[in-house]
């Protein structure tokens, strides 16, 4: 695939994305979302945010005041200065990308995605990096993870750290159930669907089609110009989110689609669900919507 000058799709239709947020976690992973990000941001010809939340530290309380400890100052202004160190060599990728875009440093007392989340509100796709396997990293992109997806209008395109991404896909892989989540995740994702060459609608262990439902929604997406087929499978011994990652493997898939934190978050998160294990296990980007 190939961007024409004018941002427009394979179809010839109006770009559908024209901001594009990406949620900085502070890890070596952040490389991959951005590359990600300006892949999408040259198709389309969307501007880019890139949002960095700068955890600062809260100066002591007592009954009457915030009292600043001698040393507060000059550690807060190190942290600033190293916020802006990074943001520097971030535009400095921006522009020899030959992408327009800024770099948006969100400095915060406490809760650094809510502000990260804010300030993603106006964006039609954030991106952020699935994250690296220590429990460090995991526990804070997975926080800026939750904060986007219930804080924000926008879908969350989680993208996997060390591995090649094609964006937008050649061939995605919708995971699809009768659910508000699902569908809100497929409209999310039409305009990266209308420029793949193929769409498989997955459904896991699914009933019969009895009611017709699976062809009305081919025809729906035939009537946003995307190319799909219905497939049904079981997840015989494996989890479903296992079954939804070997089908996109073996078809050669390099997007899945899937709602997000359709049985709460935090039952999701500590007991497992599909959503957690896609984003702990995907090997391909993954698109969530709520």
């Amino acid at each position: 695939m190939s961007a024409t000058s004018s941002g427009a799709s394979a179809h010839g239709q109006r770009p559908a994305l024209r901001d594009i947020g990406v949620a900085l976690s502070g890890t070596a992973a952040d490389s991959a979302a951005v590359d990600a990000a300006i892949q999408l941001a040259r198709w389309y010809g969307a501007h880019l945010h890139l949002l960095s939340a700068v955890l600062m530290p809260a100066p002591l309380a007592n009954p009457w005041a915030l009292v600043p400890d001698p040393g507060f100052c000059d550690v807060y202004d190190d942290l600033r200065e190293a916020a802006r160190i990074d943001a520097a060599s971030w535009r400095k990728r921006l522009v020899a990308a030959n992408v327009a875009g800024e770099v948006v440093l969100l400095e915060s007392l406490a809760e650094p995605a809510q502000r990260m989340a804010a300030a993603a509100r106006c964006a039609d796709l954030v991106l952020m990096a699935m994250p690296y396997r220590s429990p460090m990293d995991t526990a804070v992109v997975h926080a800026h993870f939750s904060g986007l997806l219930f804080g924000t209008a926008a879908p969350v395109l989680a993208v996997p750290p060390a591995l090649p991404v094609t964006l937008p896909p050649h061939r995605a892989v919708v995971a699809w159930s009768d659910t508000p989540e699902a569908a809100r995740a497929l409209h999310a994702a039409l305009p990266l669907l209308r420029d793949a060459e193929s769409v498989d609608v997955l459904r896991i262990d699914g009933p019969p089609d009895d009611d017709g439902a699976a062809d009305r929604l081919l025809r729906h997406l035939t009537r946003h110009a995307v190319t799909a087929r219905h497939i049904r499978v079981a997840s015989g011994e494996g989890t479903v989110s296992e079954a939804i990652i070997d089908h996109a493997r073996r078809h050669g898939a390099g997007l899945i689609v899937a709602g997000g934190y359709g049985h709460g978050r935090f039952r999701e998160w500590a007991l497992g669900g599909v959503t957690r294990e896609l984003f702990l296990d995907a090997t391909v980007p993954v698109l969530f919507a709520h």
